[in-house]
């Protein structure tokens, strides 16, 4: 599965360029694929349209992270 970020890259697209083709502003797109956030269905379909990629895309890196950030053992790692 790749990453918001790695469909962007493969894209040759700047967080700056998606933001302007999405919508989204360039701080959510950062923190989204830095997992620090949880985006909205809204900014989900944003994203996956102006990369083409499919929404499930978007939202299964999104879960991912949010059950990393949930795991007791990562925070023990930090």
């Amino acid at each position: 599965m790749k990453t918001l970020r790695e469909h962007r890259r493969a894209r040759l697209v700047s967080i700056e360029d998606l933001a302007l083709i999405s919508g989204v502003s360039t701080k959510t797109i950062v923190e989204t694929e830095l997992g620090r956030t949880q985006p909205k269905f809204r900014t989900i379909r944003r994203l996956s349209d102006a990369l083409q990629v499919d929404p499930a895309d978007v939202v299964e890196f999104a879960a991912v992270m949010t059950q990393a950030e949930e795991d007791p053992t990562k925070k023990l790692a930090a």
